[in-house]
């Protein structure tokens, strides 16, 4: 068995499945639709497990798997993959299965691993994660990653905001995701475009503009909450959505560095520079 480390971050919308040596660099890189896997039913945990089979192989010494749900000591509670609520022991089950070490984490807490070991995070004594991409989420890491009593801190999915822009409360997994890029545009002009696209038409459609404005006026005021609350020395942003950061990241450094009071400023609020993070995590 070679030192190898075969990760798969299953997220709403994609499966990164990353092959990695021990300097972090990647042997191997594929991606799968999670669509195709028919998320959303308890069914959904074999074609994960079937997927899993065909890409480990003995040259592998760890599988890790980040899941975009809570997990607490490898086991899931809860999952929208699997169709709400539920009891599974995924380390359990793959340990089971499988001969190599295994790691199970939320997917934000792999991205905070990840960056802490590879990342921003590395140079920063504390910092958070905020995940923007098919959904949200948070992680705190200061000196060591806090999980909670449960697996369950940083779940932040649910919490509302009231958006003035378009007289409505939405959750945060629909206001700083890229679902919500595609949601807040919808309402601003009754078309439907996905999130992808409109990063790209930005530059010349006002209302795509006008979405990026609204996510980084709503993200400066999440992050002056976080700030108080948990004075980290850097905000790290991931998903895919912080790859558009350049369309809103100055509304919302403006937000923080004036608003916050000075005991509770970050240094800085920076996109993530890394690919594949959360696969890094699990290495």
């Amino acid at each position: 068995m070679a030192d190898t480390t075969i990760a798969f971050d299953f997220g709403g919308t994609k499966i990164d499945i990353r092959r990695m040596r021990p300097d972090g660099s990647f042997a191997f890189s594929s991606r799968a639709a999670t669509a195709d896997l028919g998320p959303g039913r308890p069914g959904f945990l074999d074609a994960a497990l079937e997927l899993i089979a065909r890409h480990v192989s003995d040259q592998d010494r760890k599988i890790g798997l980040s899941w975009n749900a809570p997990v607490h000591e490898g086991r899931l509670t809860q999952s929208s993959l699997l169709g709400g609520r539920v009891e599974v022991d995924l380390a359990g089950q793959l340990a089971q299965r499988f001969s190599q070490q295994v790691q199970v984490e939320s997917d934000v807490h792999a991205m905070a691993l990840g960056e802490r070991r590879f990342g921003i995070g590395a140079g920063e004594s504390s910092f958070v994660v905020i995940n923007m991409g098919s959904g949200s989420g948070i992680a705190y890491h200061d000196s060591s990653l806090m999980r909670g009593a449960t697996g369950g801190a940083g779940l932040v999915s649910q919490e509302r905001f009231y958006v003035a822009e378009i007289d409505e409360w939405l959750i945060m997994d629909n206001l700083l995701s890229g679902r919500g890029v595609t949601l807040l545009y919808q309402r601003l002009t009754g078309q439907t475009r996905a999130a992808v696209d409109l990063h790209s038409l930005a530059a010349t459609d006002p209302a795509a503009r006008k979405v990026f404005q609204l996510i980084g006026l709503y993200l400066g005021q999440f992050i002056v909450k976080l700030a108080r609350i948990l004075n980290p020395q850097c905000f790290v942003l991931c998903g895919s959505v912080a790859r558009a950061s350049p369309l809103f990241i100055d509304i919302t450094r403006d937000i923080v560095r004036s608003e916050i009071e000075p005991a509770c400023q970050p240094t800085a609020i920076l996109p993530s520079e890394l690919e594949a993070a959360a696969c890094l995590g699990l290495l």
